[in-house]
């Protein structure tokens, strides 16, 4: 498994042709306004042929070019200081929005940042093209198998070796292993949904016009953005990132 989650964004919606590589502008905001709303899939290793690790406590917030919380003395950045922009998690059915930014005591979010999170489920791919069990014979390892009654989940061969002269026990503790004759597996469920604050990791068979990314639902989450800017604001471009942080292992 790589170590890394394999990030990547895309505006609008999950065609890969939309993927964000550059900045993006939000345009002109009249002080009292808000901007257009922006909607972004934020994804971990997108139609990735391995697994690699998930991302775990994953937030969103803005912060200045230097990663700053935009309060500093001769670069002070408006929008992350004072939390001009708005977030909500599409993919967690989230209709209010949320302000990021630097935050702070007295502030409608003191974090200033946004818990991110999908409701979405990926299917494993070897599900569909695991090799259906039988008696005697020899699989390699890394192969995939499957009961000959499908119980959701799959068996990657782990020491390679016969299978018995009739069918195991099929265990659906997922990470455990399970002995076959000469054979071991890994368990591994077919279906898999990421719990609070994570993004998977898992391979998927996205298509680059993101017509079956349901099927990889539980890699990516869907947000839409706004900025809202206040009576208050002084003229001139601000200049920030939007910065999504996570742990993994």
């Amino acid at each position: 498994m790589a170590n890394a989650p394999i990030v990547s964004w895309y505006q609008t919606n999950n065609d890969k042709a939309n993927e964000v590589k550059n900045t993006v502008n939000y345009g002109t905001v009249d002080a009292d306004s808000e901007s257009l709303q922006f909607t972004f899939y934020i994804w971990n290793n997108r139609g990735g042929t391995e697994d690699c690790s998930k991302m775990e406590e994953v937030v969103f917030t803005t912060r200045d070019r230097e990663g700053g919380t935009g309060d500093t003395t001769g670069a002070i950045v408006e929008a992350v200081r004072d939390n001009w922009f708005n977030v909500r998690v599409d993919s967690l059915s989230e209709s209010a929005f949320t302000p990021v930014g630097k935050g702070g005591v007295g502030t409608a979010n003191p974090s200033g940042t946004k818990a991110l999170g999908t409701t979405g489920t990926t299917t494993n791919p070897k599900g569909a093209t695991a090799t259906v069990w039988s008696a005697g014979a020899s699989y390699v390892l890394g192969t995939y198998v499957r009961p000959t009654t499908a119980n959701g989940y799959v068996y990657k061969v782990t020491q390679a070796g016969m299978t018995d002269s009739t069918q195991p026990i099929w265990t659906t503790v997922e990470g455990n292993t399970l002995i076959d004759g000469s054979i071991e597996y890994e368990v591994i469920r077919i279906e898999q949904t990421p719990a609070t604050q994570e993004i998977l990791g898992f391979a998927n068979n996205t298509l680059d016009n993101g017509s079956n990314a349901n099927l990889a639902g539980g890699n990516f989450c869907q947000v839409t953005v706004y900025a809202d800017v206040p009576i208050s604001a002084s003229a001139g471009k601000n200049l920030l990132v939007q910065r999504v942080s996570y742990r993994y292992v």
